[in-house]
């Protein structure tokens, strides 16, 4: 069967090959790009570096607490400082997860083991202690430095879940000779976070602050994503002043970043060449 035909007898292949009217780079305005040049974090970056210090001579990075509210940051500057250590030290591993959405001490292990391996762990396929013995076993065998990134990892399942956790990961050279981890955490609500006395003595992270965006640094960076992410002239700076105080008064960043893609998508389907304030809705 032939795919469908829309009124200009294109077929669907060709309307998602095309070149669209809009976007340069579209992927500027997902949740995963990683801008090049880091605007308003290099304080939070610095000290993340010095919490590092001799991670080249294979000593464990301090563990970190990234604190903050939403859309702040803490997230996209944790990408960034992981690309950059891997992309420098062959010795380093480090995997971010996300506990919005792996919320138990499995899941985390199975995302750790995907890194590592390049496998995707079924499940029921390995127990908890199988994939993280076998995770120990080789980051001291090939003395690797595994850096774990717990993103919001407030919201992991129970306290009980992510005492487990962290006392797992951090006490693992108790078990295995040479096993080196560290764990960085982002949360936007520290005082939300209990553990007992034995993980808190382990764990004992150093806090990086992470400020809220001016407004004047939110139209700095929107600005930036719209020179890189579209044609030039698609997009007016009126428009654009119009999103940074809507979004300035509702304290998230990342609505105004989809709001741009969705507005873009929006332009794109009805051919045009700018995007229009009605895109918005």
């Amino acid at each position: 069967m032939k795919p469908i035909l829309d009124k200009n007898q294109k077929t669907l292949y060709d309307i998602i090959e095309e070149n669209g009217t809009i976007f340069k780079e579209k992927k500027v305005f997902t949740t995963d790009y990683i801008p090049e040049s880091y605007k308003y974090r290099d304080m939070q970056l610095k000290k993340m570096a010095i919490l590092s210090k001799g991670i080249r001579e294979g000593l464990t990075p301090s563990n970190m607490i990234l604190n903050g509210k939403t859309a702040t940051g803490k997230t996209s500057s944790l990408l960034k400082f992981f690309e950059l250590l891997e992309k420098r030290y062959e010795n380093v591993i480090t995997v971010l997860v996300n506990c919005q959405i792996n919320r138990t001490e499995y899941k985390i292990y199975t995302k750790i083991y995907k890194k590592i391996f390049g496998i995707e762990i079924s499940v029921g396929g390995l127990s908890t202690f199988n994939i993280y013995t076998r995770i120990m076993e080789y980051i001291s065998k090939e003395n690797k430095v595994l850096i774990v990134g717990l993103d919001d990892y407030d919201v992991i399942k129970s306290n009980k879940e992510l005492n487990k956790t962290l006392y797992t990961l951090l006490r693992a050279y108790e078990s295995f000779k040479n096993a080196k981890v560290s764990v960085i955490a982002t949360t936007n609500n520290l005082e939300t976070i209990l553990t007992d006395s034995a993980v808190a003595s382990t764990f004992h992270p150093s806090e990086v602050q992470f400020i809220s965006y001016t407004q004047s640094q939110i139209k700095n960076i929107l600005k930036e994503r719209c020179r890189l992410g579209f044609y030039k002239g698609v997009i007016n700076d009126k428009i654009i002043d119009d999103l940074v105080n809507y979004v300035y008064y509702k304290g998230d960043l990342r609505i105004a970043i989809k709001m741009l893609l969705n507005a873009g998508n929006n332009a794109e389907s009805r051919n045009s060449v700018k995007i229009a304030k009605f895109d918005f809705k």
